[in-house]
């Protein structure tokens, strides 16, 4: 036999640029997550993402529009999740345990993305906005966003502590945003009992404790 003889090459595979462009928005929510913003560089992203260096400048003017694109995208798919069969007219209590809920699962299911939200409001580029805009409001720019409504209705109740509402979201998402990070890093197991407790512990927080309030 012939060890020399002529082979086929296999052909060579062709990337979608489709593919390419999201296998960049991957590898940069991957990495900042972990990293950071100042850590995590162009020249990370593509690496990690299989491109060149060249090709994000083809999808992106620069690393800030390529951050601020990722941002808008997760978090109106963060909202989505949380207004998943959520119902305005049930009680203020009902609401805002919907909401804790589905942030913890949110955040359990997707930790890469839950800590990219967390990095940008923790840094720069967060900083022109209001903290409590934890919610996207990728509908109409004129909706109220879901936790502003509850505590905005609780107020009017007298079931919500009348406290601004940074103070009501740090109250309320701050233990949340604390553990689901430690869950991410295996420091702690969220199961029922503690994800229910610790809901139940938020509320408490937020409520009024005289008055129509449970």
């Amino acid at each position: 036999m012939n060890v020399h003889s002529k082979t086929q090459a296999a052909p060579r595979q062709q990337i979608d640029p489709t593919d390419k462009r999201d296998r960049i928005l991957q590898a940069t929510i991957r990495l900042i997550s972990e990293y950071g913003f100042h850590g995590t560089p162009v020249s990370m992203i593509a690496k990690d993402a299989g491109v060149g260096t060249g090709t994000i400048y083809r999808y992106f003017k620069d690393k800030d529009a390529l951050v601020l694109e990722i941002f808008q995208q997760v978090n109106c798919a963060f909202k989505k999740t949380l207004l998943h069969e959520y119902v305005v007219s049930q009680p203020i209590r009902d609401r805002f345990l919907h909401l804790c809920r589905d942030i913890f699962q949110y955040g359990i299911h997707n930790p890469y993305e839950f800590k990219f939200i967390e990095q940008f409001y923790n840094s720069p580029y967060g900083t022109t906005l209001r903290r409590e805009k934890l919610f996207c409001n990728c509908g109409d720019p004129g909706q109220d966003l879901p936790l502003e409504q509850v505590f905005a209705a609780g107020k009017e109740q007298n079931t919500i502590k009348d406290l601004p509402l940074a103070a009501l979201i740090a109250l309320a998402i701050g233990p949340i945003v604390f553990l689901v990070k430690d869950s991410i890093v295996g420091l702690i197991q969220l199961d029922d009992a503690t994800i229910n407790a610790t809901m139940a512990a938020c509320w408490d927080a937020v409520k009024v404790e005289t008055g129509t309030s449970k």
